[in-house]
Parts: C-alpha cells; sequence; structure tokens
C-alpha cells in the first residue's frame, strides 16, 4: 500500500524510484512557502554545480530560478503538492527526460519513458508518431507509426507544446521541442489523454487508456523461436538483483540454440552496472571494455566487464533495442556493441543522457536525480547520440514486430 503524505484536498505524494512508478519510502514534509524557497535556491545551486549538460541552459536556468523564487513565496507553495509542483515545473525547463525528482503525487507528470506509451518527432514541420509501445494504451486505441498529431487534448499540437516551456520561447531548439511534444503526449497522472491524429487525409480522435502496459512477473522471459533461435527479454529488470539468476536460467534452459536474441526493448526504467554486467559477462572471453565515463566521473574512466559463467555464448547475437530501451539498457546496448559481441537492431533509443546522482533538498529531504557526469560508446559516442547501426522500427504497437523480424532474418542467413 501506498503512503500518502499529504492532506486532504491535495494529491497523495508518493517516493519514485528513478524511471517507474512509485514506491513507499516516507518523507518529510515542507510546512511553509520558506521551506519552498530553501528548496528552490538549494535546486537551483545543485543544478549549476552538478548538472553535466547545464551550458546551453544557463539563460533559461537563469529566469527559471528567479520566477521560481517569487512563487516560492505564495501560499500556493505553502501545502505539499505546491511545493511539489513548483520544483516539477522548474525542472520542466531542463527538458532532460533523466532529471527527476524521488517523490510524486498522483497529478504529477508521467516520467518519460517509464510512464510514456507513443513517441513523436518533428519533422518537416509536423509532429509525427515513430514508435509505439506494444501493449500499451497507445497500441489498445489504434495509434500507428507514421501518424501526424495535429492536437493532445484539443490543443494544436505547437500550443500542448508550449505549455511545458515557460523561458526562451523565440529561440526554442529541435531537441527542446521534441522533449516538450513527448512529455506532453505523456501527460499527468490521473488525466485521461486525447490525440487526434491526420491519417491519409482523414483526422482521427482517440481516447488513450494506461500507458504503461503489463508486466510480466518474471524479471526475464525467454522462448525458443523458430529456426532453433533463443530469444531472451528483459524485463525492466535491470535494477533487480534476480535478474541475473533468471537471465542464467534462460541461458541454460536454451543452450545449444543456433543463434540468439537479447531483447532490450522494456528496459526504461534503467538499472546498474551490477546486474548488467554479469548479464554481459555471459558473452565474452577475459576481461573487456564496453563503456567510458565523462572526466567528472570520480572513478575509472574506462568500464570493464569480465567472463562468467560455467560457459559463455558463441553463437551470433542480435540485440533488439528502441526508445524504451533506456538508461542501463542503453549501457547494454552500446555494451554489445562496443565489445563487437551482437548486432544491434533497432530504432533510437530513450537518449536518457550521462550518469546519474541524487542530491538532497534540505527543506524536504526529497532528492533530484541529476546527469552529473557523461557516458560514452567505448569508441567515444556519447551514449544518448549512439543509434542501433542495423536500424529498423523497433516499438511498432500493435502491428507487426519488426526489429525482431530483422534479426531473425539475419540470423537465419
Amino acid at each position: 500500500m501506498l503512503a500518502c503524505l499529504c492532506t486532504v484536498a491535495t494529491p497523495p505524494i508518493h517516493r519514485a524510484n528513478a524511471h517507474s512508478a512509485v514506491g513507499n519510502s516516507e518523507t518529510t514534509l515542507p510546512e511553509n512557502s520558506t521551506d519552498a524557497l530553501r528548496d528552490v535556491e538549494a535546486l537551483c545551486e545543485a543544478v549549476r554545480e552538478h548538472y553535466v549538460y547545464f551550458a546551453p541552459r544557463e539563460a533559461v536556468w537563469d529566469a527559471t530560478c528567479e520566477s521560481a523564487k517569487e512563487a516560492a513565496l505564495k501560499p500556493e507553495a505553502e501545502t505539499p503538492a505546491g511545493h511539489l509542483s513548483l520544483l516539477e515545473t522548474m525542472l520542466n525547463q531542463l527538458w532532460d527526460n533523466h532529471v527527476s525528482l524521488n517523490i510524486n503525487s498522483s497529478s504529477s507528470p508521467r516520467l518519460v519513458p517509464s510512464g510514456s506509451d507513443y513517441w513523436i518527432d518533428f519533422k518537416g514541420g509536423k509532429a509525427i508518431v515513430t514508435a509505439i509501445r506494444p501493449g500499451s494504451g497507445a497500441a489498445v486505441s489504434g495509434l500507428e507509426v507514421g501518424d501526424e498529431v495535429v492536437a493532445l487534448n484539443g490543443v494544436p499540437i505547437l500550443s500542448a507544446a508550449l505549455d511545458r516551456i515557460s523561458y526562451g520561447r523565440n529561440a526554442v531548439s529541435e531537441a527542446r521541442l521534441n522533449w516538450a511534444l513527448n512529455a506532453q503526449a505523456a501527460g499527468y497522472r490521473g488525466q485521461l489523454r486525447g490525440v487526434t491524429v491526420e491519417r491519409g487525409g482523414t483526422e482521427t480522435d482517440l481516447v488513450l487508456e494506461d500507458p504503461v502496459p503489463d508486466t510480466p512477473e518474471a524479471p526475464v522471459t525467454h522462448e525458443r523461436l523458430t529456426g532453433n533461435i533463443g530469444y531472451i527479454r528483459i524485463e525492466d529488470s535491470l535494477g533487480d538483483e534476480a535478474a541475473v539468476e533468471a537471465f542464467d536460467a534462460a541461458l541454460e534452459e536454451l543452450k545449444g540454440v543456433d543463434g540468439w536474441i537479447i531483447d532490450l526493448r522494456n528496459t526504461p526504467s534503467g538499472g546498474n552496472t551490477g546486474v548488467a554486467e554479469p548479464m554481459l559477462g555471459r558473452f565474452i572471453r577475459g576481461v573487456r571494455p564496453y563503456q567510458k565515463a565523462g572526466p567528472r566521473w570520480d572513478g575509472e574512466a574506462v568500464r570493464r566487464v569480465a567472463s562468467r559463467g560455467p560457459w559463455r555464448v558463441k553463437k551470433p547475437v542480435a540485440v533488439l533495442a528502441g526508445r524504451w530501451t533506456g538508461s542501463m539498457g542503453e549501457g547494454m546496448a552500446i555494451g554489445f556493441d562496443g565489445l563487437r559481441r551482437a548486432r544491434v537492431f533497432g530504432s533510437p533509443m530513450a537518449a536518457l543522457a550521462g550518469g546519474i546522482e541524487g542530491y538532497e533538498l534540505p527543506a524536504s529531504g526529497w532528492s533530484v536525480r541529476l546527469p552529473s557526469y557523461n557516458l560514452y560508446h567505448i569508441k567515444g559516442m556519447e551514449r544518448h547520440v549512439w543509434r542501433p547501426p542495423y536500424e529498423v522500427t523497433a516499438d511498432n504497437g500493435a502491428g507487426p514486430d519488426l526489429a525482431l523480424q530483422a534479426a531473425l532474418d539475419w540470423l537465419a542467413r
């Protein structure tokens, strides 16, 4: 049962995991607007000091902090919900899906990608659907890759995007616009989502249900596909130590196959190296580098993985990655590629940039998670810029699984 940390008539507030829905640890609540101001000032300083991608956002952040300090002294900020909403609005101005608070309410913005179900890219002046999460509300509604989104909840698409952009509207970059489009497409917890699309010259109104599909109870699922191909899917469990044992069990059960497919398309919540590296270790011999960290990282610049297990996978490997491959999932994708141990099929990933560290806010005890150092493919490209080299639609909603078919076709050669 989730702990409600609020008074009547305000949204319940919950602890949240990095890119998951909710957790259940209690926290200290702010008591008045002075507390809100203390948190605002601390957040402003934490971003300036620790956020590795701060430089292109500096002018917008200065304006954000100036306005937020005034808002923190208003009566609305005296409630837990108002205090939280103020901090969330501030973080919106960083247009970075890897920035988050460890707290949320029943009306907070949904996190992208873990709380989203379709992806928009602005192409040729149009907002085009380029990915749809299978089994999600968007997929069930009939939304299709290639649809042009013309409105969200009846609001024209560009006006809807601007609702997330408070400062610097006269010079909005493509990256910031795409962030705003996808943040608005995900919407807010507890809010119905309507989307108007144009398809074949006809406009259609759709109502989207819960964006998050049902997740299997097992941390890893697997099956033997036609052609004696072993298929292993990691079910958003890269932060769960039990996933390593489940992964090993899947390898044992599929031992003897003629090829392998490792599906990373359901890893939006990320995870940690303590889970991902043992999995990678089943595919190599010895100790090999698979990822680099930037100069702000205090540890070793080159991250290495060691071989592990009673046997190693030697047959060809295909990896599937897409928009719901996030953070540590992205690390595994670039790892397989950098180790030259697999062909990676799919489309651009979640692009959750950098490595995350948490910074506690003094009044509430809540924490803000910020990318504090860069992460790179072993060949030097930043992880969030890298794309699967064998490009194919990775997340096709209710349509055919084009990425899986591309991998099967390659393995059958």
